[in-house]
């Protein structure tokens, strides 16, 4: 019998989440699955190197877990087989998956660490080390970090070919909208959410990568906690309105996500954002307008923008929240074309267009909009490896990054 929603979680545990992995499934397990919601689990814990697909069964009971040996959990092709798997015992008219790992945003940052241990120059104790908050090491892991080690691997030459690519997240936005590809392909059609319960996972570049797969994207600006999403909650809400369409059910991921967190301020800030894809091209449409008059600002005096660009809701990998940005850009001595096209970004970025449904708890976060964008400051080098992005290659913000970094400069 066709359900109305199969939920398909791909949960990365074989790291230092793994307790958090079960937890999160002990959540799943107190709604499991309904005639009318199914919950579809891929799921590989430290220190067993056994992943396993499950369908999830309230408390549990008489759950058939399907063995796989040692999986990669960190590769594309694993995440393709999931899905496959779980279209085929789980059919649906409405599908949503949800990629919980680390997150760090469009790109990792992690690739000399991840250097050091192919090399052999450190051990990896991140096994060890079990964290309050998914991303508070120094350097955040990346979805499909054993992609990248494969490529570091090889010798210097081979790995000058794979940068063409892109490298650290980078390579792996480009790899996600990949797996997507193939995904919608198989489908027939995008998926009806693609969720992220991981970090610094609402940014633009990622979600104009996956644009045409997914109907819906649920992401987080800010780091998250280590519970992530109330899966129980969710569930719960889900099996009550089991006809809800793809952006309604990213608009609860977000309710329920920010009110899980309202009565604990220890977990603040967070955040977490649902954008509608359609809605995308326009959005993309209202940056580029400002990134012209950006650029033009940067010309004539660059100050203005480092002002706001200083006051903007700053979140690790060097994102930056726009509508802070937008709203700071409004109080410089910006020239009048800018602080327009400012303030058109920043209406865009009101729900019930891009941003479906944006929620945060907090002072740092308390100006964000839900969205953030690559913005280095000055000083700070632009990676190489964004130009290889869609959003690059489509839209002008990195060539507002590059005369702005010039004009710093005073090239």
């Amino acid at each position: 019998m066709e359900a109305e929603w199969t939920l398909m979680v791909y949960m990365a545990g074989y790291n230092n989440l793994s307790s958090a992995a079960g937890t999160d499934l002990k959540e799943m397990r107190k709604v499991g699955s309904t005639e009318k919601v199914k919950t579809c689990v891929f799921v590989k814990q430290h220190p067993e190197k056994v992943a396993r697909h499950i369908v999830v069964a309230k408390g549990g009971k008489n759950e058939k877990p399907e063995e796989l040996g040692d999986k990669d959990s960190g590769s594309p092709q694993t995440v393709l087989d999931f899905v496959r798997w779980a279209r085929e015992v789980a059919p649906a008219k409405r599908y949503a998956l949800v990629l919980w790992n680390h997150g760090s945003g469009w790109e990792p940052q992690d690739f000399q660490a991840i250097y050091e241990q192919v090399r052999g120059e450190q051990p990896d104790d991140s096994f060890a080390r079990e964290t309050d908050v998914r991303a508070n090491q120094l350097i955040a892991r990346s979805v499909f970090t054993t992609t990248l080690e494969q490529f570091v691997a090889l010798d210097s030459e081979q790995r000058a070919i794979c940068s063409d690519d892109g490298s650290g997240h980078s390579l792996d936005t480009i790899e996600l909208g990949r797996v997507l590809a193939a995904i919608r392909k198989d489908a027939g059609g995008p998926l009806d959410l693609l969720g992220m319960d991981a970090c610094l996972m609402s940014n633009l570049e990622v979600a104009y990568q996956a644009r045409r797969h997914a109907g819906t994207i649920v992401g987080s600006e800010e780091l998250e906690p280590n519970a992530g999403w109330p899966y129980d909650a969710i569930l719960t809400e889900l099996n009550k309105r089991p006809e809800m369409s793809g952006a309604e059910l990213g608009t609860l991921v977000v309710d329920r996500y920010i009110a899980a967190y309202k009565s604990s301020d220890r977990d603040w800030p967070v955040t977490q954002c649902a954008v509608d894809t359609e809605e995308i091209k326009t959005f993309a449409t209202a940056m580029d307008a400002l990134s012209r008059a950006l650029r033009d600002q940067a010309r004539k005096d660059y100050r203005p923008i480092q002002q706001a660009q200083a006051r903007a809701v700053r979140f690790q990998m060097q994102l930056r929240d726009l509508k802070s940005f937008c709203a700071a850009l409004s109080r410089t001595q910006a020239d009048a074309p800018l602080k327009q096209a400012a303030k058109a970004v920043a209406d865009a970025l009101k729900p019930g267009g891009y941003v479906l449904r944006e929620g945060h708890l907090g002072p740092k976060v308390q100006d964000c909009g839900g969205v953030t964008a690559y913005f280095p400051g000055p000083g700070e080098p632009i990676s190489p490896y964004y130009k290889s992005l869609r959003f690059a290659v489509d839209h002008g913000w990195d060539e507002f990054l590059r005369g702005y970094a010039a004009a710093v400069r005073g090239d």
